[in-house]
This record gives structure tokens, C-alpha cells and sequence, in this order.
């Protein structure tokens, strides 16, 4: 049995096509509340990196998504910043936008690809999104008020985590990390957020995964004395390529299986889904794609667990050749979708 999706979206036919932005990253309401509401509303964020060719390029953006009524899911666009000069101006966060968590107030968003400052999560407060008064290109303070490269709103970050002993490194997995991946596991005790590095499907570099404790504090990390976040745990996968990492158990505390999707590099390839723990891994089902267990969506990205409702949401990059054709049966359709799937169905195309 394959893993069977509960409910698929497309996006409006500028974002769905678009080639300079990339949907990377998924968290929701879900995720900051048991109750999946945030006040009285359902919300889903999606991160999107830019897809430039310079280094100036590369900004990150986040879809707010109207989830109220899934028959009818509307968004806007809001801008992560990061303060400059005691907060009197601000740049656009430069970031892949590889994972978010959105926990009580706050979201964490991984930085590592295009920040110079080391740090490899920034921390953004949910209550403090301002409203830009200038339309321009240009980010941060202007003539005239405030510009956000035409974007409506933006988040200014409110702190950062970095890396101790500088940059992190995509060489080889006994370097620093650069995580890919982030997503929430309310299951464990206390909550916590779990990371995961990114490696070429193409390679053979095996993925590391880490576990890191909220704290008391609404949405940071746990500290010690110094104001250090240790990781709870650390796992070496055998697995490479990994876009996306969940962690959940059956039972409060108890031993948790870690859901990861394997990407896949080639065009129109469907990704793999594996469920594994300390004693070993499984494959979801043979669905009768190109290769056996290749039964996830076409280039999926993170992963999260919407608590309340049991179901994980992810979403798919895009299936473009090396020509920016669009590949799948009908080539005028994008294979870009945000589609959520009950845990019991992975579990069962597991088992």
C-alpha cells in the first residue's frame, strides 16, 4: 500500500511556474499549538528560497497560508529580515529556507547556505510582522519610509544560533553541519526540534541527524549555564540525499521512529520515503514508478506533523529538465504541489 495523499494544492499560476523561487520548507499552526489553531485561525507557512545566480539573489521569502477553509486556501507573502544598526534598518535574510519550525510564538528558520554571519538558524517573534510604507526594489530603509522589494510585510528577526568554531561545511559529514532540514517532535519529552544535514543524492556522504530541547522560554532552545544549546541526541543515518526529517513516537517519551525522504536528482524521479530508528530502516511499498519504493512526490522538500489531525504536510520543489521544461505526462503542467498525507497511511505502506 503506498502512502495516499488526504489533500493536494496547487499554487497561483505566477508561483507555479516561476523559476526563480524554489518551496523549500513547511511548519503550521500545527506545529506552534496542540490544539492547531493559532488564536482562532489554521495557518500554514511555506519557505521559499530565491533561485539566482549571485550570491545577492538568494533571499528567502514565506507564504502565509489562510488554512481555514481547505476548500479554499488563500496566501500572501511576508519577508524575513535581519535587523541592521540597533534596528534602524534592515536586509533581506539570505537564506535556501531548508526548514522552519514554527513553535508557541516563535519560528526558527535555517540560514546556512548564503548567511556570512555563521549562523545557521535565525528566530523570528509570529507577533512582530511590520507592514512596508515604500514599493521599490530595494530592501530596508529608503526616502520616504520602508521597502521590502515590493513585498507588503516583513518579519524582522529577534535572535540567531550559530555554530561553535565558526562556518559550517557541506564537505563531508565530520564537518560542522549545514542543516537542511528542520521539524518539530511534540512526542518527545520535553518538545524538541530535530535537524538534519543535507548531502547530493548523487554522493556518498550519509546524513547526520540531531535532536536539540526546547526550553520553558516560549519557541527558543534549551541553554546551559554558558547559553549553549547541546544536542540531546545525534544519530549517523546510512542514508544520503535526505530533504526532509521527522521524528514522532507512538507513545509520549517512548522510542521515536524518524521519517526521512530521500529526493532523488534525476528529472520527474519520485523521491523515496523510509521510516528508520536504531534498529534499522523500511521503505514505503513498490508502487511500479522507475524504481522500487519510489512512491513519495517528484523532488519533495521538508516535512511536518500536524499534531492535532495526525497529518504530515509536505510539499514538492519542481520537476524542470535542464531546459526548464516541464516534465510529468502533460508538460504544461508543474509538478509543484503543498499535499498532506495521514501518518497512519506512511506507517502502513511501511509496515
Amino acid at each position: 500500500m503506498k502512502p495516499t495523499a488526504e489533500s493536494a494544492y496547487c499554487w497561483d499560476t505566477g508561483d507555479a511556474v516561476t523559476q526563480d523561487w524554489l518551496p523549500q520548507s513547511v511548519t503550521s499552526s500545527g506545529d506552534a499549538d496542540n490544539d492547531g489553531v493559532w488564536g482562532t485561525n489554521k495557518v500554514i507557512l511555506s519557505g521559499w528560497g530565491q533561485n539566482g545566480t549571485t550570491t545577492t539573489d538568494h533571499m528567502g521569502r514565506i507564504a502565509f497560508i489562510d488554512a481555514n477553509d481547505p476548500n479554499n486556501l488563500k496566501y500572501r507573502w511576508v519577508l524575513p529580515v535581519i535587523p541592521l544598526n540597533g534596528g534602524t534598518d534592515y536586509r533581506a535574510l539570505k537564506s535556501h529556507m531548508g526548514g522552519m519550525v514554527w513553535y508557541q510564538d516563535k519560528l526558527i528558520v535555517t540560514s546556512w547556505e548564503k548567511d556570512s554571519d555563521n549562523n545557521v538558524m535565525y528566530i523570528f517573534d509570529m507577533k512582530r510582522i511590520l507592514q512596508a510604507t515604500v514599493n521599490s526594489s530595494a530592501v530596508g530603509k529608503v526616502s520616504g519610509g520602508w521597502s521590502a522589494d515590493g513585498y507588503q510585510y516583513v518579519m524582522p528577526a529577534v535572535g540567531s544560533y550559530s555554530l561553535a568554531g565558526g562556518a559550517c561545511s557541506s564537505t563531508n559529514d565530520d564537518s560542522r553541519p549545514c542543516f537542511g532540514s528542520i521539524s518539530l517532535d511534540r512526542s518527545s519529552v520535553p518538545d524538541s526540534l530535530v535537524a538534519t544535514e543535507w548531502f547530493s543524492s548523487g554522493g556518498t556522504e550519509p546524513a547526520r541527524i540531531w535532536r536539540y530541547d526546547f526550553s520553558s522560554e516560549p519557541g527558543y532552545l534549551a541553554t546551559d549555564s554558558s547559553s549553549h544549546v547541546n544536542a540531546s541526541a545525534a544519530y549517523e543515518t546510512n542514508a544520503v540525499g535526505l530533504q526532509g526529517v521527522l521524528s514522532h513516537s507512538a507513545t509520549s517519551g517512548g522510542t521515536p521512529n524518524f521519517y526521512v525522504d530521500d529526493a532523488r536528482g534525476g528529472v520527474g524521479q519520485h523521491g523515496i520515503l523510509w521510516r528508520q530508528n536504531t534498529s534499522g530502516a523500511t521503505a514505503a511499498a513498490n508502487c511500479g514508478q522507475d524504481i522500487m519504493y519510489a512512491c513519495w512526490g517528484q523532488h519533495t522538500e521538508s516535512m511536518s506533523y500536524w499534531w492535532s489531525t495526525g497529518r504530515v504536510w509536505t510539499l514538492t520543489e519542481w520537476a524542470a529538465d535542464s531546459a526548464g521544461h516541464w516534465t510529468g505526462t502533460d508538460h504544461a503542467i508543474p509538478q509543484r504541489v503543498l499535499f498532506s498525507v495521514p501518518l497512519a497511511s506512511m506507517d502502513s505502506s511501511l509496515s
